[in-house]
């Protein structure tokens, strides 16, 4: 995994404008991973996935979080500071590929971690009930009652909850939640933390930020934009502090 140049980050921007969140996490990996086939990165496992996203994130912005949120009862604001060790797994999160099996009341099942690829065919879903239902026909290799062959689609509610419990065991990294508590009224509860959504804001910051310091370097200097990015960050700061930004 590489570090990502000034040029890079405004470059991945530009193209995620047009992507939809799935899109946009698989274009900054294929910059920070240009050694993995893009096929590969979208085939790992979601928890894999949002792992190797956090590795790039701390190449760019480091190991902390700086966040908002409200509270659910109260509705105060509160910032929250949290480093990315806080965000991994107990179970390390790797490029999962292989099936798993388990049984449950008489029926066995055999799947796989849903991957990108999956997220990209369902992302534009109208309802949850319907990605979940597409997921699991998907991920869902096999199922057995008694020796039998079963449907996927025959599944009851129930069942098929039972399967997606086991793909989470699988792949504790896929869903990351935060214990908060407020301070203002002690509510307590879990927000579901996104690391491709929150890292992609922050690059969109960055970009905002890098393209205000291009500007007022270039009417300054008449510089070209290409030149002005191939600075350092320090650089560009010297340049600004002299121009009285």
């Amino acid at each position: 995994m590489r570090a990502l140049s000034a040029q890079d980050i405004l470059t991945i921007w530009d193209v995620g404008q047009s992507q939809t969140p799935t899109q946009r996490a698989l274009t900054l990996l294929a910059a920070g991973c240009p050694e993995t086939a893009p096929e590969e990165l979208a085939g790992v496992s979601i928890g894999a996935r949002d792992n190797l996203l956090l590795k790039l994130r701390e190449r760019i912005f480091g190991p902390q979080f700086v966040g908002l949120t409200s509270c659910p009862d109260c509705e105060v604001n509160l910032e929250l500071t949290f480093n990315s060790s806080e965000l991994r797994a107990d179970q390390a999160a790797r490029p999962v590929t292989e099936n798993f099996s388990f049984n449950w009341e008489g029926h066995e099942f055999c799947f796989r971690l849903p991957d990108s690829s999956d997220l990209l065919l369902v992302e534009q879903y109208p309802t949850v009930d319907a990605i979940r239902k597409t997921l699991l026909e998907r991920c869902l290799l096999k199922v057995s009652a008694h020796g039998e062959e079963v449907a996927v689609v025959d599944l009851p509610a129930e069942i098929a909850g039972r399967v997606a419990d086991e793909m989470g065991k699988r792949d504790p990294q896929a869903d990351i939640r935060l214990s908060l508590a407020c301070p203002n009224c002690n509510q307590r509860w879990e927000a579901i933390f996104d690391v491709a959504s929150f890292f992609w804001d922050e690059i969109s910051a960055l970009v905002k930020r890098l393209l205000r310091e291009v500007h007022t370097i270039a009417l300054a200097y008449g510089w070209r934009e290409v030149d002005i990015l191939n600075l350092s960050a320090w650089r560009r700061r010297a340049y600004l502090e002299m121009l009285g930004e």
